[in-house]
């Protein structure tokens, strides 16, 4: 009896209610969330209207000029997600075919791989799944919440330990690096690592974009001597470089990062002393699409392209410092 009058209060619910529930949780805006939901404004008024008196909770509530969710709304947002993401599943896991969904998707990752590997595996992504779009975020400290907040779907790089509610699965190891002009008085043709006084005597630029631990690096040149003075925080490689550009600065970046520099030429990868950090590149989605059929067919696509790049791009390196060595040689 209790079973029957638990799917009896279900069924008085109107569960038609739930993406609607997330759509302005997601925006915090009734116009936003409008859009979203490709209605009205005046019919997702209604809506929240209904959500109001369900909950017996304001859910969006306003403070001056701003708009806020409620406490409660703060506390259901993950659950709603998870309802709704598996609710999403069930029917996806019957219906779902690459060659005519409409899903819209959100990644996140470094500035590298936005720009140098991800749009090249998108083309080929949109051969199969022409109608499913994406948005594509940069790393930045906004991101956490969003990831908290279930809004993003996959992220592809450093997220330090990967938090607890999120599958992921590891990619590749780097290290931290220093990188210096040619024409630097600390460049020169053998691979000796700089030392401490080095770091001391030539002020430092920072590169940070990763998430979880983004302070590594910062730990790292604090823990190696309290005299190593920073000049910048650039939030990506290409505008780190364009800092370092005609300066006697010291960018430190990671391996591959230096390695992938194709904004700034005649740059010197120089190793650091003691040991520095190593860093572990991540693919990380919230574990609620774990078995959804559609979100492992669009991340396995991504994560098999991806792994093909890097595994492509370490062979090249490779090549290409066996030649820098002959041509060492020659001279």
């Amino acid at each position: 009896m209790k079973y029957l009058d638990s799917n009896l209060n279900l069924c008085r619910r109107n569960l038609n209610l739930l993406p609607s529930l997330k759509a302005l949780l997601d925006t915090q805006s009734v116009s936003l969330a409008a859009r979203q939901m490709h209605v009205t404004q005046s019919a997702m008024s209604r809506t929240l209207a209904q959500l109001r008196e369900a909950l017996n909770d304001p859910i969006l509530v306003r403070q001056g000029n701003r708009v806020f969710l409620s406490e409660k709304a703060l506390t259901l947002k993950n659950d709603v997600n998870r309802v709704v993401a598996e609710a999403s599943t069930l029917f996806e896991n019957q219906q779902f075919e690459p060659g005519t969904s409409d899903k819209h998707l959100t990644i996140a990752s470094n500035y590298i791989v936005l720009e140098q590997i991800l749009p090249q595996i998108l083309r080929q992504f949109w051969q199969q799944a022409p109608n499913i779009s994406f948005d594509l975020l940069p790393f930045s400290p906004q991101l956490d919440k969003r990831l908290e907040a279930g809004e993003v779907d996959l992220v592809l790089g450093s997220v330090g330990t990967p938090p607890v509610g999120f599958s992921y699965e590891s990619l590749m190891e780097d290290r931290i690096c220093a990188l210096v002009p040619v024409d630097h008085p600390l460049a020169d043709d053998g691979d000796s690592a700089l030392t401490v006084a080095d770091l001391e005597r030539y002020s430092v630029i920072r590169h940070s974009s990763w998430m979880g631990s983004p302070h590594f690096i910062r730990d790292y040149l604090e823990g190696l001597s309290e005299h190593i003075r920073m000049v910048a925080r650039a939030p990506n490689l290409p505008i780190g470089l364009q800092l370092l550009k005609d300066t006697q600065h010291i960018l430190i970046t990671t391996e591959q990062a230096a390695k992938a520099n194709i904004y700034v030429d005649n740059m010197q990868i120089k190793a650091l002393p003691d040991n520095p950090p190593s860093v572990t590149y991540h693919a990380l989605w919230p574990e609620y699409w774990e078995y959804n059929r559609a979100h492992r067919w669009f991340r396995e696509f991504i994560i098999n392209r991806l792994r093909q790049h890097l595994k492509e791009m370490t062979r090249q390196q490779a090549i290409d410092k066996e030649e820098s060595v002959l041509v060492r040689k020659a001279g």
